[in-house]
This record gives structure tokens, sequence and C-alpha cells, in this order.
């Protein structure tokens, strides 16, 4: 081998030398790379990944308070309805009551009721009908500072309306139960629920 061929062979095996050892940095360097890449990708679904596990907690935990808020509307629907039906079979006992009850009913209704002078009493079609002949004189006998006359009837169901001038006394059953309906719920929520 001559002098040339040796510096050229020389030349070759450190140019090969040379390209080796670029070859084995860039795939250290690549590799660091794709590790570095790869630990950012892995934080990176980690962190979706819990925000996703956030996301649906909240989602199940919306859901579940939607379907208590709906249960509990729901029970509270059925105990009002319960209580209302109450009430309603109620004022259906009070209008079945024998003539002489129903009537003394209305008596106790007209004195707590009664203003001072003189008022109109107007009772249904179907109480004016079977009103006791002495009933009218019985109230006012236990008045006392007012009076009441018996007026024409009234267009309700059950029980009067007192008139005292331009004021009307609304004592139908209807309109106290109606009036009373809230203070009514709140007494039969607690005796029936509680």
């Amino acid at each position: 081998m001559t002098g040339l061929e040796k510096i050229l062979s020389q030349i070759q095996q450190e140019s090969d030398d040379r390209c080796r050892e670029i070859r084995e940095n860039a795939d250290k360097e690549a590799e660091k790379i794709i590790n570095e890449a790869k630990e950012r990708a892995d934080a990176f679904l980690a962190q979706r990944k819990a925000s996703a596990d956030k996301r649906a907690e909240l989602i199940v935990s919306s859901a579940r308070s939607s379907a208590e808020l709906t249960r509990n509307r729901e029970v509270l629907k059925e105990k009002l309805d319960i209580i209302d039906d109450i009430l309603r079979r109620s004022l259906e006992v009070i209008k079945a009551l024998p003539k002489k009850e129903y009537f003394e009913i209305l008596k106790e209704l007209i004195y707590k009721n009664a203003r001072q002078g003189e008022g109109e009493l107007r009772l249904s079609k179907e109480d004016t009908a079977k009103l006791p002949s002495n009933f009218i004189d019985s109230v006012n006998n236990s008045l006392k500072g007012s009076k009441v006359k018996l007026g024409k009837s009234a267009d309700i169901d059950s029980g009067f309306i007192l008139v005292y001038g331009d004021i009307d006394v609304n004592c139908s059953f209807d309109a106290i139960a109606a009036e009373k309906k809230d203070e009514l719920r709140d007494t039969l929520n607690n005796l029936l629920f509680n």
C-alpha cells in the first residue's frame, strides 16, 4: 500500500468513525426527544383523563341530584294529593252530617264571624230549604251586639255568607278550606308523615 493509499484509507477510517459518532449522537438525541415527547404525551393524557374523570363525576353527581330532586318533588306532590283528598273528604263528611249537627256547626261559625250591627245571613239554596224553623231566633238569642236576618240564597255549595252593607264575610266551607288550606296541609303533613 502506498503512502497515498494509506492517507486515503486513514481519511476513510476517520470519516467512517466520525459518521458513526454523528449517527450515535443523533440516535441518542432522537431517543431523548422521543422520551421527552412520550413523557409530555403521558402527562397530557393523564391530565386529560383526570379532567374527563372529574367531568364524568360532575355529570353523575348532577344526575343523582336531579334524580333526587325529581323523586322528592314526586313524593311531595303525592303527599299534597293525599292531604287534599283528606280535606275534600272532610268537607264531604261535614256536608253529610245529620241536619241538627250540621246546623250546630253553622251556628258556631256565625258566632265566630258575626260583626256589630245587623247582618244578612245568606245560605246555599239546599241549606235554606232545610233550615230549622227556630234557627235564626236561636242564633240571635246568643249574639251580643249583633243580629242576623235570613237573606236570599247564595250561590255556594255549603256554609254561608254574612253580609254587612258592602262587606261580605264568606264562610262557605269551600272558602274556609281554601283560606286554611296551607295551615291544614301543614297540620296533616305533621300528623301523617312525620
